[in-house]
């Protein structure tokens, strides 16, 4: 009779020994932030439990768990129109975070609460717990005071931006540890006097497992006869969506073009008037949110994607997320000539132009579509340049992040 072994699986199979439990603040919704999605999943991998706590969208639950992850939304929402509304909702999301985080400590028994920016004012809602021996990591997605002078650039707010850099200092004094996305965010919190032991960069690199080129067949160049161009961003002003329009029209009569828009947000119909005034209304598709998981292969069926924020002072310190989900993808890419592309791509990478110039823009389509090969080939080293930006390599760096500082509670 042959002997049936009983010896336990691989530990490649056994789920890693629980680490500790982080909770996590986010004034966004979730599940549909791709860095929270990212930083979750990767704790949840190496054994952490993970609450977030978040924005509650109308007909989201209040609470949900899925694969690890538990969800608690409050009973805040988007719904801020200016200055004042922003910073009532800011405010308002803060308030309640910090009692309903407090109640969860008492019966999770956090090891540790990450903090997501904007607002960077988010992090005193954790502080009662700091008070009780829980570290602080504070992640900062963007950087408050340039975020402000962009959005509320009025002169009878300017009087107001000390107070808001103060404010963003404050936020990492009482911050154990920072993250920050990316290298020149990093060197300007360091300016602003920030230990330069206690902050990090953890990049926003598209996450391979999702953003996986094998798993997608691209399609071949002007498959159709068509130029298929991409943009998806949360449409903002800053994203100079407009300004792309504008260029698809200079282009109408010597190519034949699509470009593909995916995403929504507060500068929609700004764009919708720009698709209207230029008569593009049949070249140019709002589509609207897609699911994260959708985008690779909404992505690799098309030539082209364009990056064409406008060329100001908060963007110097923006990295587009979208701008490498195109990269990782082998798709050819033309973006905005600033100061952080630049920081991680060169010209051989990238088609760079000037932000804002719709003109420039649509000289830089023409290239692509007279060199074809010259676009696959710098769609190619810019796979290269970006190997090190992907998710695979910067999560590593966010978990041990988070062990020292569990380690040291």
């Amino acid at each position: 009779m042959t002997e049936v072994a009983t010896s336990p699986p691989p530990a490649a199979t056994e789920p890693p020994a629980r680490r500790g439990r982080v909770a996590i603040l986010v004034h966004a919704l979730v599940p549909g932030d791709p860095r929270i999605r990212r930083q979750s999943d990767a704790l949840i991998e190496a054994g952490y439990e993970v609450d977030v706590f978040a924005l509650r969208a109308p007909g989201e639950p209040p609470e949900e768990e899925a694969e690890g992850l538990r969800i608690v939304r409050l009973p805040v929402s988007r719904w801020f129109t200016g200055f004042a509304g922003h910073i009532a909702e800011y405010l308002a999301f803060t308030a309640v975070a910090a009692p309903r985080l407090a109640a969860a400590h008492r019966s999770r028994g956090y090891d540790l609460v990450q903090v997501a920016t904007v607002p960077d004012f988010l992090a005193f809602a954790a502080l009662p717990l700091k008070w009780m021996g829980v570290p602080i990591l504070l992640d900062l997605h963007e950087d408050m005071p340039e975020f402000f002078r962009d959005r509320f650039a009025s002169p009878l707010l300017r009087p107001l931006h000390p107070l808001v850099t103060a404010v963003a200092r404050a936020s990492a004094a009482i911050s154990d540890e920072l993250v920050t996305v990316h290298e020149p965010l990093r060197e300007l919190s360091i300016e602003r006097g920030v230990e330069p032991e206690r902050i990090a960069v953890v990049m926003n690199g598209a996450d391979e497992t999702i953003f996986d080129p094998a798993r997608h067949e691209r399609r071949r160049f002007m498959a159709d006869g068509t130029l298929r161009v991409i943009h998806h961003s949360n449409l903002q002003r800053i994203y100079g969506l407009d300004r792309a329009v504008e260029a698809i029209a200079m282009l109408r009569d010597e190519l034949q073009l699509q470009l593909d828009v995916y995403g929504d947000g507060p500068w929609r119909p700004q764009v919708e008037a720009a698709i209207a005034a230029h008569g593009v209304g049949d070249l140019v598709t709002l589509h609207g949110r897609v699911p994260l998981d959708d985008l690779p292969g909404i992505i690799s069926q098309h030539d082209l994607g364009i990056v064409p924020s406008l060329d100001e002072p908060y963007l110097a310190y923006s990295l587009s997320t979208k701008l490498l989900e195109y990269v990782a993808m082998g798709v050819p890419v033309i973006a905005s000539d600033l100061a952080t592309n630049r920081a991680h791509f060169t010209d051989a990478a990238l088609s760079f132009v000037p932000g804002g110039d719709p003109a420039a823009l649509a000289d830089a389509i023409r290239d692509v579509v007279g060199d074809p090969a010259a676009a696959e080939a710098r769609a190619t080293e810019a796979q290269r340049q970006a190997a090190s930006y992907a998710w695979g390599a910067q999560k590593a760096r966010y978990v041990a992040i988070v062990d020292r500082l569990v380690g040291r509670a």
